[in-house]
């Protein structure tokens, strides 16, 4: 939730005009009203999935998963902001369970120095500060047959309970974000996160981004970003594994032999370009966006790409907009993990915007390569996120 900025009108005195001079009335500038200390806000995803396939059969459509946020938050000083909201995510109505997704203060000093404490997003990569809501493709990056294998290490949905510091310059023209995150970890180091990003031409001012603006600005952005835990890295070796293992699809299970578990310090950096431009009046809305990340090699999965392009017509259909992209995404296993093989995934995604991303509908079609099998389906949602 970005703060928000109460602008406060400063007067100056004026000297004193001389008698025979009338005064003259000057129109002042009303203030902007204060933000509400308290406002309530609803968003909720729908998925569907459709398996395709010579073993797909026409009842093989299921309701993937529902994703409802409800939340409250405001200024309460302007100075002071807070934030919470909880989560249902589940495969039906039924069995969603709920709980806490956001809880955080946010103390505005200055623009450049700004402290949020308590559980929220963390300032990894690009994808997780835009989040699901403000995703171009309609699947989320780096799941691979179901399992989340690229991005940030980082809790569920994203989030950890932690400190930030951070700050935009130039009105987003340069922001960074400092984070120490795990804090309720108290037998644990600190997970500590570090990102800055400049954007050019248009400013992306706050907190959070968007993969796509839908139109509304011209943007390029460059952003890096690491994270490092000591001791923060569990993971179990495999016998006959080393630096020059090839990644074959598969391994005799003689040379596979897992050994005591390790600790190890954990670290991942990524770097992201994005950039978004309107081409000229009656022409639509360009986007390309690419994202690298390398992690530490004890990581089951230590390199990873993903390339996203995108196109939004001018040309209005029915009451919405339509806008076409398509991702190209590859995840690198560890040398030390040679039972385990490459990732790769193609994704083909529709998105009709109604109401930007307050109301759209989604259509993903994607293949995935899983080592040694090929998966395929089709992805159908509908999403509701007022501002």
């Amino acid at each position: 939730m970005a703060l928000a900025v109460l602008g406060l009108p400063l007067g100056a005195m004026a000297a004193p005009e001389p008698e025979a001079t009338p005064a003259v009335a000057q129109d002042v500038a009303p203030a902007p009203p204060a933000p509400p200390p308290l406002v309530f806000r609803l968003q909720a995803r729908l998925d569907s999935r459709v398996l395709v396939g010579r073993q797909a059969r026409l009842d093989d459509y299921t309701l993937d998963s529902i994703l409802v946020v409800p939340g409250v938050g405001g200024q309460l000083t302007p100075w002071f902001s807070y934030g919470f909201s909880a989560v249902a995510y589940a495969q039906s109505f039924e069995n969603a369970q709920p709980r806490i997704l956001d809880t955080v203060g946010m103390f505005k000093l200055a623009e450049p120095f700004q402290i949020w404490a308590g559980r929220f997003v963390v300032p990894f990569d690009r994808f997780n500060l835009s989040g699901p809501f403000r995703n171009l493709i309609w699947s989320y990056p780096g799941i691979y047959d179901g399992v989340r294998r690229i991005g940030g290490e980082n809790g569920p949905f994203g989030r950890d309970t932690g400190l930030s510091i951070w700050g935009s310059v130039g009105q987003g023209f340069f922001k960074y974000h400092l984070m120490a995150h795990q804090l309720e970890l108290g037998q644990a180091a600190p997970r500590l996160t570090g990102r800055v990003s400049f954007s050019f031409l248009d400013r992306e001012p706050g907190y959070f981004v968007s993969t796509s603006y839908l139109g509304e600005k011209d943007v390029v952005s460059v952003g890096v970003a690491m994270q490092y835990q000591h001791d923060g890295r569990t993971w179990t070796p495999v016998a006959g594994a080393g630096a020059s293992s090839v990644l074959p699809l598969a391994v005799d299970a003689a040379q596979v032999q897992p050994l005591p578990t390790r600790v190890d310090n954990l670290w991942a950096v990524t770097a992201d370009l994005f950039a978004e431009k309107r081409l000229g009046p009656g022409l639509g809305t360009a986007t390309f966006d690419v994202g690298y990340y390398e992690y530490d090699e004890h990581r089951s999965y230590r390199r990873a790409y993903a390339i996203t392009a995108a196109y939004l017509p001018h040309l209005q259909l029915g009451p919405g907009r339509t806008q076409v992209g398509i991702r190209w995404e590859q995840a690198y296993a560890s040398p030390l993990q040679p039972q385990l093989s490459n990732l790769k995934a193609a994704d083909l995604s529709v998105s009709y915007h109604l109401s930007g991303y307050n109301l759209r509908l989604g259509l993903d079609a994607a293949r995935q390569w899983l080592g040694s099998r090929v998966a395929n389906n089709v992805a159908m949602g509908l999403q509701y996120s007022p501002p």
